[in-house]
């Protein structure tokens, strides 16, 4: 053992002085299997996880795509949306669900009294898409949950990072803030 680094970790060394070996205490050992394993975790971090987010009936899933600060999101096939809205709801909101009625990607599912979703379409947030979904104002990082329960909030999406604060919406970041009213 001829090298020392910061103490801890020790070299073995073949007869040209190139490092073979590495002799560490266990702790050391412990805590680099511990990012490892971190770093493993992290590559199943860039696969999708879909979020999933049910009002009144109407059942959708989803899932959030680009920065991590202000997400679109992916509302998946087969996704349902409410028919009614409530009059409160945003003016792009309702844009985005005409104009996916008349372009036939949204279509009226008689048996299930919604409209549903005939192929996956992007919208500019979580939020946008929880209030096309409901019919009314929704904070999508907070209603959209993972399979655990998680919400986006607390997967680390949103303004904040997820660090628990209490921001009342990711629609104030698209210039759009409104108080939710419920349709009736």
């Amino acid at each position: 053992m001829n090298d020392i680094l910061d103490g801890k970790v020790y070299f073995l060394t073949d007869s040209k002085g190139a490092r073979t070996h590495a002799v560490l205490p266990i702790s050391v050992y412990d805590e680099l299997l511990g990012l490892r394993q971190l770093l493993d975790e992290s590559k199943n971090l860039s696969r999708r996880e879909d979020y999933f987010f049910s009002v009144k009936g109407v059942n959708a899933s989803g899932f959030p795509l680009g920065k991590r600060t202000s997400p679109g999101f992916m509302l998946n096939k087969g996704s349902m949306v409410s028919i009614r809205h409530a009059p409160s709801l945003r003016k792009p909101v309702i844009d985005v669900k005409n104009d996916l009625i008349m372009r036939k990607i949204l279509v009226i599912n008689t048996k299930l009294n919604c409209y549903e979703l005939k192929e996956s379409y992007l919208l500019t947030s979580p939020s946008f898409a929880a209030s096309l979904v409901a019919g009314n104002t929704r904070n999508g990082l907070d209603v959209w949950t993972n399979q655990e329960g998680f919400s986006l909030k607390d997967s680390g999406y949103g303004p904040k990072g997820g660090d628990g604060s209490t921001s009342t919406s990711d629609e104030a970041a698209e210039g759009a803030p409104q108080k939710e009213k419920s349709s009736s």
